[in-house]
């Protein structure tokens, strides 16, 4: 089986899903992009120009996506993001196609009428649609009367498994996410600064990157507790697991406090809960699904330091709680994301469409 996939290859999750499935076997891995990234061996790369850096690129480079095709001929071709690469594997009119929709471009994308166009036009040419989350396909079905399949985004609950965490003498609440305002990380160092003043053995650990980082640092330096936060920078779980394994068994919290309700999913939550985690999440989006107030962790409002400071000084105070929800994290995780399971779900998808077009 022949699979074409269209996607940002920049991402972390796109790269999962093209080694997940190159390692099947009997699949052979094809993939349209835009960026490099990490680059597989055993994968075929097809490499996009960008002709004028917006979002016109995926009607010019329609053409150059229907040659592809002509000269791979997959068996199914998959895009993920809806307004962009679904978009433009759309427009080559080959069958049978998937499009994936992530988040933004179900929730955000539509408020403007030509990006509304452009998704209905590519769910009408789809003869498959997914989603990873239940909200997601909620919002998907504003659009167009298919059925969508929810096929969540998981983990590989073999490496992302966990560590023993008893008797530790600092407590350290760490987050993963990119620095750029909607991921609520001033929030996170404004509530860790408010449990500084009572507690001394808590450090903050932030792994990600982004536009926000020096804003982020000089807001920690001006509540005073540069001094007990870690910005370790961005870390490629694909290219460098070891490393980003290592800093979620530092852990001993987890936080992800999105703001906004295009964060369908929260995959660092997923797998933060598979490593044994507690999880402090904002009600927002579909975190609720990946978090289940007070057994896996705690739900928090959107930009409310105070009240995260006080979900979290639960957690810092009881370390029996925190290892019950830890345990509950993993217990839900192995139920309802284990990735094994979700790339399985998608395979027999690819299947039943492959054979209802011959």
């Amino acid at each position: 089986m022949t699979i074409l996939l269209l996607g940002e290859n920049g991402s972390v999750h796109i790269q999962k899903w093209i080694r997940a499935l190159a390692d099947r076997p009997g699949i052979k891995m094809h993939v349209i992009t835009y960026e490099r990234g990490v680059m597989y061996d055993d994968v075929t790369y097809h490499f996009l120009k960008p002709v004028t850096n917006t979002k016109l690129d995926y009607v010019l480079n329609a053409s150059r996506v229907k040659a592809i095709i002509r000269i791979v001929k997959p068996d199914l071709v998959h895009a993920h993001y809806a307004t962009s690469y679904g978009f433009m594997a759309a427009q080559s009119n080959f069958h049978p196609l998937i499009i994936t929709g992530w988040g933004a471009d179900i929730f955000d994308s539509p408020r403007q009428w030509v990006m509304r166009q452009m998704l209905q036009y590519s769910f009408r040419k789809a003869d498959g649609l997914s989603v990873l989350s239940r909200i997601t396909r909620e919002e998907m079905k504003k659009y167009t009367d298919k059925e969508v399949r929810l096929i969540p985004f998981g983990v590989a609950t073999e490496k992302f498994n966990e560590c023993d965490r008893t008797n530790r003498t600092i407590v350290r609440v760490g987050t993963v996410r990119t620095l750029t305002e909607k991921y609520g990380i001033e929030y996170l160092i404004r509530a860790f600064s408010i449990l500084r003043k009572k507690y001394q053995h808590i450090h903050l650990d932030i792994v990600g990157d982004g536009p926000q980082r020096g804003f982020l640092e000089s807001l920690a330096k001006e509540l005073a507790v540069s001094d007990h936060i870690t910005f370790h920078g961005y870390v490629n779980q694909n290219s460098d697991f070891e490393k980003y394994k290592s800093l979620l068994d530092s852990f001993d919290i987890f936080t992800i406090l999105s703001i906004i309700d295009s964060e369908t999913f929260g995959v660092a939550s997923v797998e933060a809960s598979a490593c044994g985690l507690p999880v402090v999440a904002t009600k927002v989006g579909g975190l609720p699904e990946v978090v289940s107030d007070h057994h896996t962790g705690l739900l928090v409002p959107p930009k409310d330091p105070e009240a995260t400071a006080a979900a979290l000084e639960k957690l810092i105070v009881d370390e029996a709680l925190r290892h019950r929800m830890g345990r509950e994290g993993r217990e839900y995780v192995l139920a309802n994301y284990d990735w094994k399971k979700n790339v399985d779900q998608m395979i027999e998808f690819y299947r039943s469409l492959i054979s209802k077009q011959s």
